[in-house]
């Protein structure tokens, strides 16, 4: 489900060490992925399975009017985010399992909204997975020097209670399995789901647009370590272009679904025809 997509975004925004240039080159990228002058677009989004008898959400986005000082353009959203999980067939109680790919501003946001000034859980019948080493670091960055996201949206969350604490590649049953994919963040993971139906990764933020499939060198910005996310995103690129597998690519616009092949020396992002960006 998006929250949001935008476009003209200036590529070293990104990927600092990116230039116009080196985005221009790449023939197979789509026009939702990338526009004039070499600007690209960026999706903010989670995913929603509805497996037999359990609705999971994968990520919940930013979340609305969350104070986010260091980041003006995720500052008191107000949007209809909620309405999509309605218009998706279901109601906050309905969701049984929250999981994050790890705690970055825009994967936590939803667990938690406003209630006459406090900040309480949006899925009350949910148990909400975290990753220990990414959950520590966190808390050991709020406790040095403060972050609103662990505040508002991961500390209500321990509080209530509803918090699982799992290894990097935990069993979750349902068919979903953690699959540990460090580098943007210490205890980052992927999420791979095989429920009966065709298997599927969900990214999280081990890459952040297509073009990183072309040039899997390029650091994203919030890379915690830029040398290891470097080798997490070639070899995922390289075992998923085998496999074959379905992709959920988290942040990547337009359609959201799709598969990795070999170009050369790299890849290229094939999309899944047929799928609604808004909706997937």
């Amino acid at each position: 489900m998006v929250e949001a997509e935008t476009h003209g975004i200036p590529c070293a925004f990104f990927f600092p060490d990116a230039t116009p240039e080196d985005v221009g080159v790449i023939d197979w990228l789509e026009p939702s992925q990338i526009g004039a002058n070499g600007t690209i677009g960026m999706t903010v989004q989670s995913f929603l399975l509805e497996l037999p008898g359990l609705v999971v959400l994968v990520d919940p986005c930013v979340g609305n009017h969350k104070r986010r000082t260091d980041f003006a353009f995720w500052n008191d959203l107000d949007l209809p985010w909620l309405d999509r999980l309605a218009e998706a067939g279901h109601r906050p109680a309905d969701v049984g399992l929250v999981v994050h790919t790890h705690l970055h501003e825009d994967h936590v946001g939803w667990d938690t909204h406003l209630v006459d000034g406090e900040w309480v859980p949006t899925f009350p019948n949910a148990r909400h997975v975290y990753v220990g080493d990414e959950l520590d670091f966190w808390r050991a960055e709020h406790e040095r020097d403060g972050r609103e996201a662990w505040a508002d949206s991961v500390q209500p969350i321990l509080d209530a209670g509803l918090a699982d604490v799992v290894a990097a590649d935990a069993d979750l049953g349902h068919g979903i399995r953690l699959v540990s994919t460090p580098g943007h963040t210490p205890g980052h993971v992927s999420v791979e789901v095989d429920a009966g139906a065709e298997a599927l990764s969900i990214t999280g933020d081990l890459t952040h647009h297509p073009l990183q499939l072309a040039r899997p060198d390029l650091r994203e910005v919030a890379d915690a370590d830029a040398e290891l996310a470097r080798r997490t995103r070639s070899e995922y690129f390289a075992h998923h272009a085998r496999e074959g597998t379905m992709l959920a690519a988290t942040h990547y616009p337009g359609s959201a679904l799709g598969r990795i092949e070999a170009a050369g020396p790299a890849w290229r992002w094939v999309a899944e025809p047929g799928v609604d960006p808004a909706t997937g």
